[in-house]
C-alpha cells in the first residue's frame, strides 16, 4: 500500500511537471509563447522511485562505474537469510508462532547480520584491504531476503594465483572428527541437493538436466579451466553427509568461507570472480529489478502494438509480486542497494541545453527567473575551473573525488572530507557538438 501510494502521488503529478531545455524555454519567451502546459515532455516514474526500470538501470551504470576504477570485482558473496537463525528461535520460543508469521523480525535481523558481513569484510578485512563493494537485496518467492556482495580488494591484496584462492575458499565437506561444529554448518547449509535421479521434482532440474551444474567433478587442486572459469578444489577424500537417505560427497557442495559460515550459520556462497566477460552479467545479475509472479492476456483491438505513450507505472504494476519480507524491509526503509564509494552522476548538455523541471501552470517568466535555472553541474564545474588551480587539473569525472556539488547554492565548492567517484551520463550517438 505504501509503494502504492508513491505510485499514486507521481501518476496525480504526471499531468503537472514537465521538462524541457533551458535553451527551449527561453525561445518561447521570445516569441511571446507564455504558455508551457503543452511544451517539453511529461515526467514518467523517474530513477529514484526504488525498483524502478530507470532506478535498476543507473545503479547498474553505478556499479560498472566502481569496475572501471578499481578494475574487475574479486569475491562474489550471497548470504540468505536463515529462519532457523538462534535469535528467531529464541524470541518465538513461548509463542506458537512460526519465523514466517513475523517477516519483521526476519528483516531486521537480516539486516543486523548483512551489517555485520560488510563490517567484517570491510572494515576488519578478513580477505585483505578492501577498495570498494556493493550488494543488492532480493526476495525469494518464498520470502527470504538475501543479498548479492561484490567486493574490489586493493591491488596489493588481490589473487593471482588459482591456488591461493584455497586460502579463502573452500569446496570440501571438513572432517566431521576434527571440526564437527564446521561439517553440521555444511551439511545444514553447503550442500546442494539430492537432486537427479534421487529427486527429480529438484527446483534445479530442468527438462531432466542439472540447470546449476551439479554434481561437479573431482579436482585434486584449484585450477582455471579452458574457458576461464575457477575449477574449485574438490577432493575424492571419502568425506561425505546424508541428506535425505542420500550419500553426498565434495561434488556437491557450494563453494564457502570457513570463517563466514561459522559466524553467520546460514547459507552464504562465496566465489573468487576472475573472468572478464562475467562482470557485465554479473552487475546484470544482482540489479535484474523485482521478481513477476503472474501474467495475464489481454484481448486489443488495436493492430498496431506499438505505443508511443507508455504508462510506465502500469507497466511496473503488471506481474508484480511482494512478498512480506520484502514489505517489510521496503517498510523499514532498509537499503535496497548499497555501495561505497558513493558514485555521482554528472550531468552533460550543450550550452543552454540543461533540462528545466516546472509545473504546468508555471507563468514562463516565473521559470527563467529563478537564480538556479540558468546554472548546472555542468556549466558549475566551468566556473570552478576558473577559480581554482586544483580543478584545472581535474577531469570532469575526477572532480567528485576533491570537490562537492552544493545544490541550494548551484556551485561547486572543495570537499572537507571523503570522496566519490563521478560518472558522466551517457552521450547518445546523434549528440553532436
Amino acid at each position: 500500500m505504501i509503494e502504492a501510494q508513491r505510485l499514486h502521488f507521481i501518476r496525480g503529478k504526471q499531468h503537472e511537471l514537465r521538462y524541457d531545455t533551458y535553451q527551449s524555454l527561453r525561445g518561447m519567451q521570445s516569441v511571446g509563447n507564455t504558455d508551457v502546459s503543452s511544451a517539453g515532455q511529461r515526467v514518467i516514474l523517474p530513477s529514484s522511485f526504488t525498483g524502478g526500470a530507470r532506478y535498476i538501470m543507473q545503479n547498474y551504470l553505478d556499479a560498472m562505474c566502481l569496475c572501471r576504477r578499481f578494475g574487475y570485482p574479486d569475491f562474489f558473496i550471497t548470504i540468505t537469510c536463515n529462519p532457523n537463525w538462534p535469535e528467531v528461535k529464541r524470541f518465538l520460543k513461548d509463542t506458537t508462532l512460526k519465523s514466517e508469521d513475523r517477516p519483521d523480525i526476519l528483516c531486521r535481523l537480516f539486516k543486523v547480520k548483512l551489517d555485520a558481513l560488510i563490517k567484517l569484510v570491510n572494515d576488519k578485512s578478513i580477505f585483505g584491504k578492501v577498495q570498494a563493494f556493493v550488494y543488492t537485496i532480493e526476495f525469494q518467492k518464498r520470502g527470504l531476503p538475501h543479498a548479492h556482495i561484490c567486493i574490489f580488494m586493493h591491488p596489493s591484496r588481490k589473487i593471482h594465483n588459482p591456488q591461493d584462492v584455497d586460502k579463502f575458499i573452500s569446496a570440501e565437506i571438513p572432517n566431521k572428527d576434527t571440526d564437527p561444529d564446521l561439517y553440521k554448518l555444511v551439511s545444514d547449509h553447503m550442500i546442494h541437493g539430492p537432486c537427479g535421479d534421487a529427486n527429480p521434482n529438484c527446483t534445479c532440474m530442468v527438462n531432466k538436466k542439472f540447470s546449476k551444474g551439479f554434481p561437479k567433478m573431482f579436482n585434486d587442486e584449484t585450477a582455471v579451466d579452458s574457458q576461464g572459469f575457477l575449477v574449485y578444489k574438490r577432493r575424492d577424500n571419502g568425506q561425505y553427509v546424508v541428506k535425505s537417505d542420500i550419500m553426498m560427497d565434495n561434488r556437491t557442495v557450494v563453494p564457502y568461507n570457513k570463517t563466514l559460515l561459522k559466524q553467520f550459520q546460514a547459507h552464504i556462497n562465496v566465489a573468487w570472480c576472475n573472468q572478464d566477460g562475467s562482470i557485465k552479467y554479473l552487475f546484470k545479475y544482482i540489479n535484474k529489478g523485482p521478481d513477476r509472479a503472474t501474467i495475464s492476456f489481454v484481448q486489443t483491438n488495436n493492430a498496431d502494438n506499438s505505443d508511443p505513450n507508455l504508462d510506465e507505472i502500469k507497466a511496473f504494476y503488471d506481474c508484480r509480486y511482494v512478498s512480506a519480507c520484502e514489505a517489510s524491509w521496503h517498510i523499514f526503509s532498509f537499503d535496497v542497494h548499497y555501495r561505497i564509494p558513493s558514485v555521482m552522476r554528472l550531468a552533460f548538455h550543450l550550452p543552454g541545453e540543461q533540462r528545466v523541471i516546472y509545473g504546468a501552470n508555471e507563468d514562463i517568466e516565473d521559470i527563467l527567473n529563478k537564480t538556479t535555472i540558468a546554472s548546472s553541474m555542468f556549466t558549475g564545474w566551468f566556473e570552478c575551473n576558473k577559480k581554482h588551480d586544483l580543478a584545472k587539473t581535474l577531469k570532469y569525472a575526477e572532480f567528485p573525488t576533491k570537490y562537492v556539488w552544493k545544490k541550494q547554492l548551484r556551485k561547486w565548492e572543495p570537499r572537507l572530507r571523503g570522496f566519490a567517484i563521478g560518472r558522466v551520463h551517457a552521450v547518445p550517438p546523434a549528440f553532436t557538438i
